[in-house]
């Protein structure tokens, strides 16, 4: 059952005039409605209200805390503890938790008074509301909720210091509804008549349009279109952005107009120019507004001009479709009076005022690539201009490949668009890559880099029970129990009185050996079914013992204590003097006596060792109080010592293997070098069973008694260890390090805390994500990474200052600017300047500066050129289009080069 909300909080969460404020409030809101069913109203999202104030440093699409609006904001550090806790309503509020909340409630206050509430933007829509509904009734029939059940476990260390439980972050496939953008009611009293420019940056992951006047893009959107057919009503649909994935359908048939960075399918590119003018309300026959769209660098000719079809050229009315290019899309078919083409990291260039510097170098961290293009004097230098093939869409294949083959059995399947979720939220830009990597294998650091995934996951159905039925079952097994043990006793008491019974008939056979002849007698022993006189004995003494063995058992008589000496009257004397079942009998009490004594030997010794044992604990006891730090300094020794032992014994042991190599290089004539001479292969010693077997029969003895013994003494040490050195924890034991479920594979796949249950559904659906979180962004700057055959990003920018004069290099150093989705990772300029400080001279200034908005400034820095009073001269009318063809282009600083 899941805990109710007190009825005055209920009422708080659904009072319209009280405001919620919050980074991500609407997710609270629909997660309150989900877990206690409480509708919530008055949600402020800080994020949104923040962007719409215009002030450009609180413009970030993807700000996701609470504590870095504040810090922007209102210039306010507030460090939050690492603290979740799902089932409070069960659980006093620790400090740190008082903290949590009340950090949140001031930093709201705090925000709240400067930014501007919107009406349209409180509350949860209708559509979520029932979303979550349906989630509620499918939980209400499950029983269960789907949340993780580890969210506030603890546990003590051997220190006697508390390890929190990690936060496990969810990764549900995202829910778009449809329509996902309105359209636009002012265009004609605000456009039509004005001829704004509309501004298109075509990126290859998203698209951004809107108009020239405006401070920022009215859409946004992924650049996809997708067509399929909808069973139900018979109509073939095509939708494009985010409107293809509010349905399965066309999730599954989304794809893109672009082919890597470039535009090869104009079919699509012409659906997502009509979505773009219908949504900005354009009712007009033709677009009668000036065009600006981005472009790659360097892009083909064939992206812009008219294709040639067997040699003839084609009018457009003659041309299907997908045979028609860019600028004869814009011109021929929505008849616009002119086109500009610029490049987007250039025009992000502008828009943060780095063209106004002499030189600079730009890096454009994209979807499918990354360039970087030095300016100089105003305009990009094209031609020095370099590429590396990674960026984006390549992360995100790197991340999905990673996973599957960390976790070859997960029970889901995962996606692209969840790979891509988890680049996007858990990667960073890792300040010095290998000193990260050491930090994961630290486990008291790993904590710090580790991220645990949950995906979404059914519990099984786990039916509760009342008292009533509990009592029920646990009589009925009682009864059960209760009926086994009769039926045991009842076979055991028929068993005895068989036994007794034959005992009783065998008996009786051999009394009557003196009353019958010799002859009837041995006939009837015959009969009976034994061999001779001896094996009629040997079957009495057998009924005897377990006759006595069961009636002991029956009352509670232990027999294990010693039991009386064998009889030995036949031991001493002479074998002539005695018959021959007389000397088998001498034998049999021979080996009886032999038993008898070693069985007290044995005792004897064991008692000896005890002795000796508690006198060496006592000495040891003594020599512990006496100086505690040396005593367990001698402790320490000895446990090296032996633990060096046990590893010689394990053939895979890095010990075990340096020894087998030592002892065949001490057999051979000629001791191998140190170097590995020229054409000699890499010795691969010891991953031969041979080598290991050479190995043990060159040992000067067995050593498996040693071993045994060797290991025994390892733990007896490690047990004095943990008993009185606080500094010794169970980990550090050698069973603990030797087991495979403390390999640093298992603790990369696993984590850390909790310990990992495969019967656990939770666990079995969740990842770690830990040394992919460095290893996938550092790629861009060691490509070698994942085989590709390019420099890394840093080594690609010292190849072009290069190119430059010696008083040039230093103006271009100044102003290195990054831009580029995926420059938005966090790290990332800080390692691009601790790179480049790394490898140039001592002295060189270097700044490095990030796009205040790496997702939108393109489109801004468009729209700024297109109120630039030169932005008239480089426009493309329709009339030199067709004079003189797509390909022709008006050549500017933000642009391409034009070529014929």
């Amino acid at each position: 059952m899941k805990p109710d909300l007190p009825s005055e909080l209920c009422k708080f969460l659904e009072d319209r005039n009280i405001y919620k404020t919050g980074v991500n409030i609407r997710q609270d809101g629909v997660k309150l409605f989900r877990d206690f069913g409480v509708p919530t109203n008055g949600l402020v999202e800080l994020i949104t209200m923040a962007n719409s104030c215009g002030s450009p440093k609180l413009e970030y699409t993807h700000l996701r805390s609470l504590r870095i609006l504040s810090g922007l904001f209102i210039g306010e550090h507030m460090p939050k503890g690492r603290v979740r806790l799902s089932n409070w309503a069960r659980a006093k509020l620790s400090h740190p938790q008082i903290q949590y909340a009340a950090t949140d409630a001031y930093a709201g206050m705090a925000d709240l008074p400067v930014i501007h509430i919107s009406d349209e933007m409180h509350t949860i829509r209708e559509s979520e509301l029932k979303k979550q509904k349906k989630k509620v009734a499918n939980n209400a029939k499950d029983g269960q909720s789907h949340s993780s059940p580890f969210m506030e476990d603890q546990r003590a260390d051997g220190k006697g210091q508390t390890m929190a439980q990690q936060d496990v972050y969810t990764l549900d496939e995202a829910e778009y509804e449809s329509p996902y953008y309105t359209i636009r009611t002012d265009y004609t009293s605000r456009f039509r008549d004005e001829h704004t420019p509309i501004i298109i940056d075509n990126g290859s992951y998203q698209c951004r349009a809107g108009w020239a006047t405006e401070d920022k893009p009215s859409l946004i959107f992924d650049n996809v279109v997708s067509r399929y057919k909808d069973r139900k009503a018979n109509v073939n649909i095509m939708s494009v952005g985010m409107d293809a994935y509010a349905d399965p359908a066309g999730r599954s048939n989304a794809r893109s107009p672009f082919d890597s960075n470039v535009v090869c399918d104009f079919d699509r590119m012409e659906w997502v120019l009509d979505y773009i003018f219908i949504t900005l309300g354009i009712n007009a026959s033709s677009i009668n507004h000036p065009i600006i769209m981005t472009e790659p660098v360097c892009v083909p000719l064939h992206s812009r001009k008219r294709r040639q079809s067997h040699g003839m050229n084609q009018s457009y009315r003659q041309l299907t479709p997908s045979e028609i290019e860019m600028s004869e899309l814009l011109f021929e078919c929505y008849n616009v009076p002119s086109v500009v083409y610029g490049i987007d990291s250039l025009f992000s260039f502008y828009a943060n005022g780095g063209l106004a510097e002499e030189g600079g170098i730009t890096i454009s961290a994209g979807h499918t690539a990354t360039h970087i293009i030095p300016t100089l004097h105003g305009k990009g230098l094209l031609e020095r201009t370099k590429r590396i093939s990674y960026g984006g869409t390549q992360s995100t294949e790197y991340m999905l490949k990673l996973m599957q083959l960390k976790y070859p059995t997960f029970p889901t399947k995962m996606t692209s668009s969840q790979a891509q979720e988890l680049m996007h939220n858990h990667c960073y830009v890792a300040g010095d890559y290998q000193e990260t990597l050491r930090r994961i294998e630290d486990r008291e650091t790993f904590l710090e880099i580790d991220r645990v995934i949950q995906f979404p996951f059914t519990a099984p159905v786990v039916e509760e029970k009342t008292e009533e039925e509990l009592a029920r079952q646990a009589a009925k097994r009682e009864e059960n129990a209760r009926r086994l043990r009769e039926a045991a006793a009842k076979s055991r008491l028929e068993k005895l009185v068989r036994r007794e019974q034959e005992f009783e008939a065998f008996t009786r056979l051999k009394n009557a050996k003196g009353t019958m002849k010799k002859a009837d007698w041995m006939a009837q022993l015959k009969e009976t079914g034994f061999k001779d006189e001896a094996d009629l004995d040997d079957t009495l003494k057998q009924l005897d013992t377990q006759i006595q063995r069961a009636r002991n058992k029956e009352l509670g008589i232990d027999e294990s204590e010693e039991k009386e000496p064998p009889l030995t009257n036949l031991v001493d004397i002479p074998d002539e003097e005695l018959s021959e079942s007389e000397r088998k009998e001498k034998r049999k009490q021979k080996l009886m006596k032999a038993n008898y004594d070693a069985r007290l030997r044995a005792k004897k010794a064991k008692e000896e060792a005890k002795a000796r044992e508690e006198d060496q604990a006592r000495l040891e006891q003594e020599k512990r109080l006496r100086d505690p730090e040396k005593w367990v300094e001698e402790i320490k020794e000895k446990r090296q010592r032996k633990r060096l032992a046990a590893e010689l014994a394990d053939r895979r042991s890095r010990a075990s293997q340096m020894r087998m190599r030592s002892i065949a290089n001490l057999a051979n004539d000629s001791p191998t070098s140190k170097r590995r001479r020229k054409g000699q292969e890499e010795d691969t010693f010891g991953a031969d069973d041979e080598d290991w077997m050479i190995y043990r029969e060159i040992s000067r003895e067995d050593e498996s008694d040693e071993e045994e013994e060797d290991l025994s003494l390892l733990n007896q040490y490690e047990s004095l260890l943990l008993q009185y050195d606080p500094e010794f924890l169970p980990e550090h034991s050698y069973e603990a390090t030797s087991s495979p479920t403390n390999t640093l594979l298992h603790l990369l796949a696993r984590g850390l805390y909790p310990p990992y249950d495969p019967t656990d559904i939770g666990q079995m659906h969740q990842l770690h994500v830990n040394v992919e979180r460095v290893r996938v962004p550092e790629v861009l700057f060691q490509p070698s990474i994942i085989g590709l055959d390019q420099a890394g990003l840093v080594e690609t920018v010292n190849d072009i200052v290069k190119t430059f004069e010696p008083d040039q290099r230093s103006k271009v150093m100044k102003n290195v600017f990054v831009t580029g989705g995926f420059s938005q990772l966090s790290g990332f300029p800080e390692r691009v300047m601790s790179s480049m400080r790394s490898i140039f001279p001592v002295g060189t200034k270097i700044n490095v500066q990030r796009a205040k908005n790496p997702m939108i400034d393109a489109w801004r820095g468009a729209a700024m050129f297109a109120q630039d009073p030169s932005y008239q001269q480089y426009r493309v009318s329709k009339q030199e289009y067709e004079e003189y063809g797509g390909e022709y282009i008006k050549e500017h600083g933000l642009g391409n080069l034009a070529r014929t």
